[in-house]
């Protein structure tokens, strides 16, 4: 059968197809009953009967009853879809769902607050319409195929509206900006479902639908047509209903032809007769000047068509009668503009529109990425829609160790928990006490967690598959990927628990490394991820030795200092306050104080950093108030709980190193977190004081030097970058040289900084108006300093034009070794959320190289230690940072390894550099 086409990617969504509901045409007053089946339209071109409309076979419509009016003869009422009491009964059982991707999405658009938007401001109200509606059908109707038909360009039907005079929808107003802003996201959550997009040149969506229902209703296919569209009422017929949701969603309405006709009064196949009179606004079919619903309806079911009315046009009112008679021609073209083609020569044949099993892990994906908390919680409601593989019951569990060592042979999930353990084959799943050491190939969930030393590990898979989560739990991993594990009844509580958290990744792993392949990170999952887990494992062991005498007379002096800075600020206001409350620090700086205000959100005014910055110099209250936040937070958040964290039996600090938080791949570190130590500040210097080695060892601190740089040099290939870097030159000031023009020897330290703001600026996306704000200069200089910067150093500027446009086309961009970040902002139609792409995609060719780089390097200075038989250890990892405990006799000669190691993790050109101290602390080792 044929594949049918894939989409075009035009962003815009092509011409807009949002119409309003359904005018409330008259319908007549004969009741509803059993009478000659209503002719259907086959083609276009199809003869129209001039005899009076007759009601097609009933199924039972309900109306309301109306008081009847005495009339000389029968004319058509008007009859809304609410005053019918329609419901979605016609629709269940339909096989074949065909919707109107354009019109469904302007429904969505207009049915809900322009003001729904994610927490970054990405407006969302169209895309969670429309995905409501798409999630509906799977969910309720369980079709068998669904497809999206989308607009092209409407070559042939505009060319028949340009040879009356006619500019066909050039009533239309352009798309709104919020939704063309969406626009580009709608397909994708098509084809998450598994439905099918449907686009072809020179045809828009309606046609699309009419052909391919008109072909599933030759074929008795039972075919249900979503859009809210009058001209689709054309397509009711026996096998072909028309489901609208005039108020969204939840209020659904699905018309067959007896319900068109106790509606309208007129037949299916009359619709475009009907529409050739009055006319359609949203389209610009202009009709007969005159003639609204209710006498367009009251002619058609007079005279039975456009043709009709014309031949008998002198019976009517000599005013009726001239102007349908200076009209037909302008009737003749409205009524074929109303008439879907059903004859599309496209290759499309509706059998082979079968549904895909719904990408349960995409679909979450975009829901979590547009926060649609409520469809992410339902995803598992799909399964029942379309059954994935079947569950499988553990095939049984037995205990089958005591304790000690076990060699397990072949691929086995394994997971423990507590004092006991599971491992699972193809035989089934053995429950027994956790043994001493495991041996084999093991697949888990979390090698790090489950100190296992594993062959794969379905949370770093799921991890580079998906950067971008927030959690990676293995039971919904379950659920997305289709996988469910049913333990045996009698299973208690934690034994099936331990089942699941064996079998699972089991079965998971086979599509997880599918996945990686497809996405070209199978090497840095073999040779990376999974080989640094071990590294970060021993290093957590390991932890590093804190001297508690001296973090506590840091913590009393800081917290002695936080209580000077509030009695100055109590001081300074002339009353007490609460410094940790915003409202209360806008109070007093902007109405006691009265200074200038900063930025007003919803909860007030903001005191933030920037606008703190921006008062400097304006009272003695501002810098109070920022040391005053800094000392707070570090005291508070960091040195107060870092007593709990030591371990008393070894009196050193275990914390703990995240390897899959960071979408750009860098490392972090919890209880205690350790980015919070300030770098290169005396008080940074003090904490990092209280970290100290084992007696008789050193520690031994080894740092990139500008690897950042040095990355951005390589990736742009830029000669005036790498030269700097070879000669060994300050690259700050080598930076400022360029950029102002001046001999490196005649700078002023001013100068310098501006460069390594520029420099640091690059790489991380920044802007004029950041730049002006860091450097406290007008916004107009900032420009000036990043336009020649671009210009001195040319490369740079390619490489950053380039890296947008490969992400924009690709929609993530990728590290030097590999590894993947989705961008999707990039792609917006929102400026500030384009350029926020455009900074994420460009900073993290570096960022996430970087990570990469100096992950290699610590498992090749591990396996180093290791073989060499020493004694020294890695024990943190903070930036780009490398920190070791030492014995004081291999000093000198780990100092060269670890510098040998890092500085071949990668061969950059400029090559890397690194920077290596020893003390008996941490600050003396920088």
């Amino acid at each position: 059968m044929a594949e049918p086409p894939r989409v075009t990617s035009d962003s815009s969504g092509g011409p807009a197809r949002g119409k309003r509901s359904a005018s409330r045409t008259a319908a007549p007053t004969s009741r509803i009953g059993r009478g000659g089946a209503g002719g259907r339209r086959t083609t276009p071109s199809a003869p129209v009967s001039t005899t009076t409309s007759r009601p097609p076979e009933s199924s039972g419509t309900r109306v309301k009853r109306r008081r009847r009016v005495a009339s000389a003869e029968v004319s058509p009422k008007s009859t809304t879809g609410d005053e019918l009491e329609l419901d979605d009964g016609p629709a269940r059982g339909s096989e074949l769902f065909l919707v109107d991707g354009n019109n469904l999405a302007y429904r969505a658009f207009f049915a809900l607050p322009e003001e729904l938007a994610t927490s970054d401001g990405q407006p969302t109200g169209a895309l969670l319409g429309f995905a409501n509606m798409l999630f509906k059908l799977l969910a309720d109707y369980k079709p068998k195929g669904v497809a999206v038909a989308w607009d092209s360009r409407p070559t042939h039907r505009r060319e028949t509206a340009e040879a009356a005079d006619i500019i066909y929808k050039d009533g239309r107003k352009p798309m709104p900006d919020l939704l063309r802003e969406q626009f580009p996201h709608f397909r994708p959550i098509v084809e998450a479902f598994g439905y099918r997009n449907l686009e072809f040149e020179g045809w828009e969506a309606d046609d699309v639908i009419a052909t391919i229902a008109t072909r599933a209703d030759t074929a008795g296919v039972k075919t249900t047509v979503v859009s809210t569209d009058r001209d689709a009422f054309q397509l009711c017929s026996g096998n072909v209903s028309l489901m609208m949701t005039p108020r969204g969603v939840a209020d659904v309405q699905v018309y067959t032809p007896d319900r068109v006709f106790a509606r309208y009064g007129v037949r299916p196949d009359q619709v475009p007769d009907f529409i050739g009179l009055k006319g359609d606004s949203s389209d610009n079919i202009p009709g007969v000047p005159g003639i609204g619903d209710k006498t367009a309806g009251e002619l058609i079911a007079r005279y039975g068509s456009v043709e009709g009315v014309i031949e008998h046009a002198s019976e009517l009112t000599p005013a009726r009668s001239k102007n349908i008679t200076e009209n037909v021609e302008q009737a003749r073209v409205s009524r074929d503009l109303a008439t879907m083609r059903r004859d599309l020569d496209i290759d499309c044949d509706p059998a082979a529109l079968v549904l895909s099993p719904p990408d349960r892990s995409e679909l979450r994906e975009i829901f979590r990425r547009f926060e649609f908390r409520n469809l992410l919680g339902r995803v598992d409601e799909l399964e029942e829609a379309i059954p994935s593989a079947a569950p499988v019951a553990a095939a049984g569990y037995s205990v089958a160790w005591h304790g000690g060592d076990v060699r397990i042979e072949g691929r086995v999930g394994f997971a423990a928990h507590g004092d006991h353990a599971a491992v699972a084959t193809e035989l089934g799943v053995t429950v027994g006490p956790r043994p001493a050491r495991v041996e084999g190939d093991l697949i888990v969930h979390d090698a790090k967690a489950a100190r296992a030393n594993a062959t794969d590990d379905t949370l770093l898979a799921a991890y580079l598959i998906e950067p971008g989560r927030s959690t990676y739990a293995l039971e919904d991993l379950g659920a997305e990927y289709g996988v469910e594990v049913v333990p045996e009844p009698e299973a208690d509580e934690e034994t099936a628990a331990l089942v699941r958290a064996a079998e699972l990744p089991r079965r998971l792993i086979g599509p997880m490394l599918e996945r990686l392949e497809e996405r070209g990170a199978t090497s840095l999952y073999r040779n990376v991820e999974l080989p640094l887990t071990r590294v970060l494992t021993d290093m957590e062991r390991a932890g590093v030795k804190i001297d508690t005498y001296r973090m506590g007379e840091i913590t009393a002096r800081l917290s002695e200092r936080v209580t000077e800075l509030e009695e100055s600020a109590y001081t300074l206001a002339g009353e007490e306050f609460m410094l940790g409350s915003t409202q209360q620090v806008a109070k007093i700086l902007f109405e006691k104080l009265e200074l200038p205000a900063g930025r007003k959100g919803k909860t007030g005014y903001s005191t933030d950093a920037k606008v703190l910055r921006g008062l400097r110099g304006r009272h003695d209250i501002v810098p109070v108030i920022e040391e005053w936040r800094e000392l707070s937070k570090l005291v508070n958040t960091y040195l107060v709980p870092l007593p709990a964290l030591i371990d008393d039996a070894d009196g050193r600090l275990h914390t703990t190193i995240n390897q899959t938080v960071a979408s750009t791949g860098r490392l972090s570190t919890t209880n205690p977190n350790l980015q919070a130590i300030p770098v290169r500040t005396d008080l940074g210097r003090q904490i990092r004081s209280a970290f100290i080695a084992e007696d008789g060892h050193k520690l031994m601190s080894a740092d990139y030097s500008q690897i950042e740089l040095r990355i951005l040099a390589h990736v742009s290939g830029e000669p005036k970058l790498r030269e700097a870097f070879e000669r060994g030159d300050d690259i700050h000031r080598a930076t400022a040289a360029e950029v102002l023009g001046k001999d490196p020897n005649n700078l002023t330290t001013a100068e310098r900084s501006i460069a390594k703001m520029i420099n640091f600026g690059i790489i991380y996306g920044i802007s004029a108006f950041g730049l002006a704000d860091n450097l406290e200069i007008p916004v107009g200089e900032a420009q000036t300093y990043i336009d020649a910067y671009l210009a001195r150093f040319p490369h740079v500027q390619a490489f950053i034009a380039r890296t947008i446009e490969e992400a924009t086309r690709d929609g993530y961009v990728t590290s030097l070794l590999g590894r993947r970040r989705p961008v999707p902002e990039i792609r917006a139609q929102n400026r500030q959320t384009r350029s926020l792409g455009e900074r994420y995609a460009v900073n993290f060719v570096m960022q996430g190289s970087n990570a990469d780089i100096i992950k290699v390097a610590m498992i090749n200075i591990q396996e180093r230690l290791r073989n060499e038989g020493r004694g020294a250890r890695l024990v943190l990892t903070v930036h780009d940072e490398l920190l070791l405990e030492v014995p004081d006799n291999e000093v000198s000669a780990v100092k060269e390894l670890v510098r040998a190691e890092m500085c071949g993790a990668f061969a950059l050109d400029p090559p890397l550099a690194v920077d290596v101290g020893v003390g008996d602390n941490w600050a003396d080792a920088k």
